[in-house]
């Protein structure tokens, strides 16, 4: 029977709890304001009235008169307090609310929208309970009190009495809620409407089959009538039998329609209820359901409870006192009850309510009391804590041993589910390692099982032995075990099948409820990676519940967990004896080797008598030499005949003079303290290096011989020194070949950090123009095809505008291929060198006129550039009468491109643009100065074959050639690294001016080739100075065999925008042009030729809600051909695009947009009004991002952006996608670190672009792909 056991007073409410939280905090956050002090504030604070103060206040005030209502209210109140308990809180009388006069309102309250009108109608409901506040009247029901406050219309008021006069001011309130019963509570106040859906029922109540349709009703359904309604239940038949007349409920047909009303009700109810009528013998009417919880008890229908169930009135005479003083309702939830069952007391779990019966006059006539079983979810949450401790603890364990103590142990903590346990760990007799995987077969047979805990029993008790051996069979769970361990499945075994004696079962301590177990689990425990069974749980039964399928599913799920963990527990385990495997075997290993090594002992001693080391003994008494091998003359170059055998004077000729102190502390050191002493010295020796082995990049110097000398001091028997033992080792090799690793770790290091930032410049500078070529054809594409596969008649002006807009396009895509084809030009060059596939050919050429030409190449560009250029020929060329020379002009006009590109390059951003190129001549090779142009000495290559061949038939001079800039100069740290394979002035070179960092390495090489090198002199700031040389033979002209241009120009030549034109009028000018081919797809190109690629659907992109033309794009990107193609674009798309040439332009972009909050308070207001200038402010949707570009790359300035959010500068989250060359996993890493919200890699198609874009707006709460702005 559902009886509480203690009387609880009924809890406060949610809301009463809120506000008493809500006056505790406004006391705690109280401020005392300090009072005026000085007369003259108080004066000035006298000169302003009441009413000017209230007309300049923002918040909503209004004044009432309380003199007549006043009076009326108190009388109100007393009589309310003096009423019948029907009325549970008093209420202010309608009379004094008509009273109440509202004297004043300030403007703040007259322009709020509809509040000063419903103030006004104080007496209407629901204005009574704010009314009521106001006048003082105390009601504990009012859900809109908090503390001393009032919430009212979605304000909190506060009071304040001056004389007969109260003002009332409100706050606008921002999250609490309003419980009011004329208006839905809600913080939002458009949930205030008329709700938008009706109530949705996702599952209907299922109606039976068997119901007739249109069956007639029976006279009445009430059970209290007569005749009743047929076809009753049993329990309603014995409700009918009982003879009511002699109850204290008397004749069922005098009930009064109250009484009848609640028992139909409890009788039709299916959960389990019970009324109790009547206050002094209170009469028992109880449903069916009702039966399984009073148990014995039934049948007692119209007993008096105090009577029939006087065991427990004591528990619920407390709550009928309690309902006949309050009148409310009293309520517990998920109380154990323990139901009996025919064989057991059954745990179960009911929530139920006591709820008052009133009678005609409102006074309590009885009491409902409805129950409803929780014991399915306390039993499920019980059972999910327990598996989760289980779980997360077994988890833990890293060995057998503590994972059976963390199994035990945590078992323990669920004892009303686990009153008994017996955890056992099995033993096999072969194979006792566990293996993660199984075998065919298994491993081996089960010998024994192993007692590792127990819950409930003493370890040796019978019933639970430390050891069950399988052979022997006498315990009385083996058979269950082997069972269980061949299924696999656990075994359900009840005590009274097994029939043990009582002394078996004796001294058990039973946990949980104390009672004994009915019944035991015997569940097999492997691990989840193996088929072989490593223990057993014998889990006792809780005795209070029937083993259901719910306790079926809690086992098997525990079961799962310990396999889970288990598994863990025999990988790790086995991966510690794999080590410890490996260890012995180390170990015999080694024992075998030392045998072994003692074995050959004497074999070694006899190998050191003849090795090829010098040895020598002296005697420390003279300081001569008793014996020296012959390895010891060898090393040392002396005369083996040299009879001079005192070791000082030898050592003397043969180490530095500056290590013979140390010698001579190594000689001291043996013979006074008589320790072994080893050194390494440097002597006077020469040491050549082996030829086959020298590296030719490094300049010869001289080598000397090193040894690493060993000498210990002979004792005597006395512990006297007999003799000196020593050995000398040439270390020479060694030396050399340590400081050549070293070279050449520091040069292959070197040259990896410079291939790899080539690698990432020359992937920068293609996938830049890849992008641009990729935009450029999905504009023609798009523009070539139509829907619906017809080409419409073109008027005139569309047709203008399309051949426009595709000639731009093929120039940009001209201009990137040929771009491009500079970089692989400059990489086939080099594959060229490196493979020695480069062949000089000299022929007879004037040098004057190559230069010049090399000159005219660049004048358009330089032009454009606003650079100036001129040509000089030098005295020392003119003094030599130099005309016609026998040189490569092809290889030499390539050198001249690559210095007068790189002139241009780093000289048109200055302020002084002006390059000079120049031409001189010399009999003798050019030398480094001092002031003046530092040559490269060391040569990489040597001179080429067909030049030195060609240089025999004549006489030889040096043509040099210089290329002067105003550009920005070099470092000296820049300088040192020019002229390397794959190397920059600096590693932001390529970022700032492109280049893949082999044009100068290239010009070396060529250089050496013809006999030539190169050098520079620049200074910072102020400019450079490039010159080479090279050797050249004197010809005449009769003797010319080919113009001084070449025919076939180097791979630099042919790339350069408005350089091919100029090629081929030097070479040709007669030569036609070759038109080129029409691509349109009428001509002749099949539709699905799989060397096309598919136009993009830019109208279809252009068709989704998500592109409207609101879309604002910020394009950050420093090369102008992308950013003019990109912008193209997406303006193709209805997007509007603006543009920045770098990081710096883009952040102060930002300050454009109405997202941007200016940081002093005369600018609160900018992100709403717009710039500076008057203009409306920019609703900035996205920007796109380049990462390398000058002045400010984009990495820094993403982390400059995530800045300014941080620090509410920006009043939103600006989404930035990366644009970039740099798709290396760890390059998009670190920009997503840097705050990119994603990356697409160059090149790109712009449909691509747009989804992404899409995925990123979405991302960030945008509707339609416009943003929805809050702030």
């Amino acid at each position: 029977m559902s009886i509480p056991h203690s009387h609880e007073p009924p809890s406060p409410s949610p809301a009463q709890r809120y506000h008493v939280d809500v006056g505790a905090t406004q006391r705690k956050l109280s401020i005392h304001i300090v009072e005026p002090q000085q007369v003259s504030s108080r004066a000035d604070l006298a000169a302003f009235s009441l009413l000017e103060a209230l007309d300049c206040d923002d918040r909503p005030t209004f004044a009432i008169d309380i003199r007549d209502s006043a009076s009326a209210s108190a009388s109100s109140s007393t009589s309310a307090s003096a009423s019948t308990s029907a009325s549970t809180s008093p209420t202010t009388d309608s009379h004094a609310l008509l009273d109440v006069e509202l004297v004043y309102c300030n403007p703040a309250l007259a322009a709020a929208d509809g509040l000063l009108a419903k103030i006004a109608l104080f007496p209407d409901t629901p204005q009574q309970a704010f009314l009521s506040w106001l006048l003082g009247a105390a009601d504990e029901n009012d859900q809109g009190r908090r503390g001393k406050t009032h919430l009212f219309e979605g304000h909190i008021w506060a009071t304040t009495t001056l004389g007969h006069l109260k003002i009332v001011s409100g706050v606008k309130s921002t999250g609490l809620r309003e419980n009011s019963s004329s208006s839905p509570s809600s913080i939002d106040g458009r949930e205030r409407k008329r709700p938008r859906y009706w109530p949705q029922m996702t599952t209907p109540p299922n109606v039976p089959p068997s119901t007739p349709a249109n069956a007639p009703a029976p006279a009445s359904y009430d059970y209290t009538l007569h005749p009743p309604p047929p076809n009753m239940s049993p329990h309603l038949l014995y409700f009918r039998s009982i003879d009511w007349a002699r109850t204290s409920l008397g004749p069922m047909n005098l009930w009064s329609p109250q009484l009848r009303c609640i028992v139909n009700m409890m009788l039709n109810d299916s959960y389990p209820a019970v009324l109790f009528w009547g206050q002094r013998d209170v009469a028992m009417i109880y449903n069916e359901a009702y039966i399984q919880v009073i148990g014995h008890l039934h049948p007692c229908m119209g007993a008096s409870a105090r009577v029939a169930a006087k065991e427990y009135w004591s528990h619920l005479q407390p709550l009928v006192d309690h309902i006949n003083s309050t009148g409310q309702t009293l309520s517990k939830h998920d109380m154990p009850v323990f139901l009996n069952r025919p064989d057991f007391l059954e745990e179960t779990f009911f929530s139920f309510q006591f709820i008052p019966i009133l009678d005609s006059a409102g006074q309590v006539a009885g009491y409902y009391q409805p129950l409803v079983e929780t014991t399915k979810n306390n039993l499920l949450e019980r059972r999910v804590s327990s598996l989760v401790e289980i779980g997360s603890q077994t988890a833990k364990a890293r060995d057998l041993p503590t994972y059976w103590e963390l199994v035990m142990d945590t078992l323990r903590i669920s004892d009303k589910d686990a009153p008994f346990a017996l955890l056992y760990a099995a033993e096999y007799e072969a194979f006792g390692d566990i293996s993660s995987v199984p075998s065919p077969g298994g491993a081996g047979h089960l010998e024994q099982c192993l007692l590792k805990g127990s819950i409930g029993v003493e370890p040796g008790h019978p019933i639970a032995p430390k050891a069950i051996n399988v052979k022997d069979g006498s315990n009385v769970f083996l058979p269950y075990l082997l069972n269980s361990a061949k299924s696999r499945e656990p075994t359900l075994v009840h005590f009274d099948q097994l029939g043990l004696p009582e002394s078996m079962l004796s001294g058990i301590d039973w946990k949980g409820y104390g009672d004994p177990c009915r019944c035991v689990i015997i569940c097999p425990i492997l691990p989840t990676t193996s088929e072989q069974v490593q223990g057993f749980l014998i889990l006792g039964v809780n005795p209070r519940r029937p083993f259901d399928d719910d306790y079926q599913q809690f086992v098997q799920v525990l079961l799962r967990l310990l396999a889970t963990s288990l598994a863990s527990v025999v990988l790790f385990d086995e991966e510690i004896r794999q080590k410890e495997n490996a260890i012995g075997q180390a170990a015999h290993i080694h024992e075998q080797l030392l045998s072994e090594l003692k074995a050959k002992e004497k074999k070694f001693q006899r190998f050191a008598e003849r090795a090829d080391i010098a040895i020598f003994i002296i005697d420390p008494q003279t300081r001569k030499y008793i014996y020296r091998n012959q390895r010891w003359f060898d090393i040392f170059k002396f005369d083996i005949n040299d009879t001079d055998d005192d070791a000082g004077n030898s050592w003397a000729r043969i180490v530095l003079a500056e290590d013979l102190a140390a010698c001579e502390a190594m000689f001291a050191q043996l013979v006074v303290e008589r320790t072994v002493v080893s050194t390494e010295i440097k002597t006077k020796i020469p040491w050549c290096p082996p030829s086959e082995i020298q590296d030719p990049d490094y300049k010869p110097q001289e080598h000397f011989t090193w040894i690493l000398c060993s000498a210990y001091p002979e004792l005597g028997p006395d512990n006297e020194i007999v003799e000196i033992v020593g050995n000398v080792t040439d270390i020479s090799k060694q030396k050399w070949a340590e400081r050549m690793q070293k070279l050449r770790t520091e040069s292959a290091l070197e040259s990896k950090k410079h291939l790899e930032l080539f690698i990432d410049s020359t992937s920068h500078e293609m996938r830049n123009p890849l992008s641009a070529i990729m935009q450029c054809a999905d504009g023609i594409l798009s523009s070539c095809c139509f829907p619906d596969g017809d080409i419409p008649l073109p008027s005139p002006t569309m047709y203008a505008s399309f051949i426009e807009q595709t000639l731009d396009a093929a120039q940009t895509i001209a201009q990137c291929v040929q771009h491009m084809k500079r970089i692989v030009d400059d990489i086939l060059t080099i594959s060229k060198l490196d493979s020695g596939l480069l062949v000089i050919t000299p022929v007879d050429a004037q040098p004057e006129r190559v230069a010049k030409h090399a000159v005219k190449m660049f004048e358009a560009e330089a032009k454009a550039a606003g650079i100036g250029m001129r040509f000089e020929v030098e005295q020392s060329y003119r003094d030599l009468a130099v005309d016609s020379v026998s040189l490569d002009p092809t290889r030499l006009l390539q050198v001249l491109i690559n210095l007068i590109t790189n002139a241009i390059k780093f000289t048109r951003l200055e302020s002084s643009r002006l390059i000079t190129v120049s031409i001189g001549a010399s009999v003798s090779k050019p030398a480094s100065t001092p002031s003046g142009v530092q040559f490269i000495d060391a040569k990489l290559v040597d001179d080429d074959r067909h030049l030195k061949d060609d240089w025999k038939h004549g006489s030889t001079l040096y043509i040099q050639f210089s290329v002067k800039d105003t550009g920005r100069g070099l470092s000296e740290e820049e300088t040192s690294n020019l002229f390397a394979r794959f190397s920059q002035a600096s590693p932001r070179t390529h970022i700032n001016y492109g280049g893949s960092g082999l044009g100068l390495f290239i010009s070396r090489r060529l250089t050496e080739m013809q006999g030539g090198a190169i050098g520079l002199v620049s200074r910072y700031k102020k400019g450079s100075t490039f010159s080479f040389f090279i050797k050249a033979r004197r010809t005449t002209a009769a003797n010319r065999r080919g113009g001084s241009l070449p025919s076939i120009f180097p791979e630099d030549l042919t790339h350069r925008p408005g350089i091919a034109k100029e090629i081929e009028g030097l070479i040709d000018p007669s030569r036609p042009l070759i038109p080129r081919q029409d691509l349109n797809p009428r001509l002749g190109i099949p539709a699905q030729d799989p060397g096309h690629l598919p136009p993009p659907d830019l109208e279809e992109l252009k068709g989704k809600n998500w592109l409207p033309e609101t879309l604002h794009i910020l394009v950050v990107e420093d090369n102008l051909v992308n950013q003019k193609v990109l912008a193209k674009q997406l303006r193709n798309l209805g997007c509007t695009v603006s543009v920045a040439n770098h990081g710096g332009e883009a952040l102060e972009f930002l300050k454009t947009t109405r997202y941007w909050k200016a940081s002093d308070s005369s600018s609160e207001d900018q992100s709403c009004t717009g710039t500076a200038n008057g203009t409306l402010p920019i609703d900035l949707s996205l920007i796109l991002m380049d990462w390398e570009m000058p002045v400010m790359n984009g990495l820094t300035a993403v982390d400059k952006i995530r800045e300014l959010e941080r620090e509410s500068r920006l009043t939103r989250h600006i989404p930035v996608i990366g644009v970039t060359a740099n798709v290396r996993q760890q390059q998009i890493e670190m920009a997503m670190k840097a705050g990119m919200d994603d990356v697409v890699g160059k090149p790109f198609r712009v449909a691509e672009l747009v989804e992404r874009m899409r995925r990123v707006l979405e991302g960030f709460g945008m509707e339609g792909g416009v943003n929805v702005y809050t702030g």
